[in-house]
């Protein structure tokens, strides 16, 4: 009873975090609607699997270690604040240019690079970090099964997929595309300054 308990904790502790905006929607609802279905997916595949990682290390004690090791948080800071940077400022400068009117090729390079914008985009989020380190971490207390952790491990992607699969779904819908299309410059350079400021906050950052 006390393990199905935990793993509803985990659930719900984990649905407040996937449902709420951040890079990680950014990177997979605007490679939906500029790109492809398929290369949003891909995305957001990156961004489960990322999950998984983060939700992994806290079981196996992230959190006690993030408070024995600051140099480790600040350097993870630094290059989550580089990252999301680089990403913005990428973003902004393509703002011109026009929406593609063909899917791109679908490649294994091209579903790669989507995965790895994923990947990177939800390991160096600032907000997956502070939750997966502190929060979540919290719930894993001493006595817990290996079992019982794998399973808390394997509820958070199963979650994970779910939900970034369908955002890549919505928002590669031609409906979604075509309203992207119209306002694609000023979408772009929003997007691009959001992720920009979320690189410099995490940069910025002192804790």
């Amino acid at each position: 009873m006390q393990e199905i308990q935990f793993l509803f904790g985990v659930a719900g502790l984990y649905l407040l975090l996937v449902v709420s905006p951040g890079p990680s929607f950014l990177v997979i609802t605007t490679t939906a609607a500029r790109q492809c279905r398929r290369q949003a997916v891909w995305a957001g595949l990156g961004v489960s699997c990322a999950s998984v990682i983060w939700a992994a290390m806290a079981a196996a004690g992230l959190g006690m270690a993030m408070e024995h090791m600051q140099w480790l948080h600040r350097a993870l800071q630094i290059a989550g604040g580089l990252y999301l940077l680089w990403i913005g400022v990428r973003t902004f400068w393509a703002a011109s240019r026009p929406l593609p009117t063909v899917e791109p090729p679908t490649t294994q390079l091209n579903a790669w690079s989507a995965f790895r914008d994923g990947l990177l985009t939800n390991l160096t989020n600032p907000k997956t970090l502070v939750f997966f380190s502190s929060a979540f971490a919290m719930l894993f207390t001493p006595g817990l099964s290996v079992g019982i952790k794998l399973a808390a491990v394997l509820l958070v992607g199963l979650m994970s997929v779910v939900w970034h699969v369908m955002l890549a779904t919505v928002f590669s819908a031609q409906r979604a595309r075509s309203g992207y299309a119209l306002a694609k410059k000023a979408i772009d350079r929003l997007t691009g300054g959001v992720m920009a400021l979320f690189g410099l906050k995490l940069l910025l950052s002192r804790s």
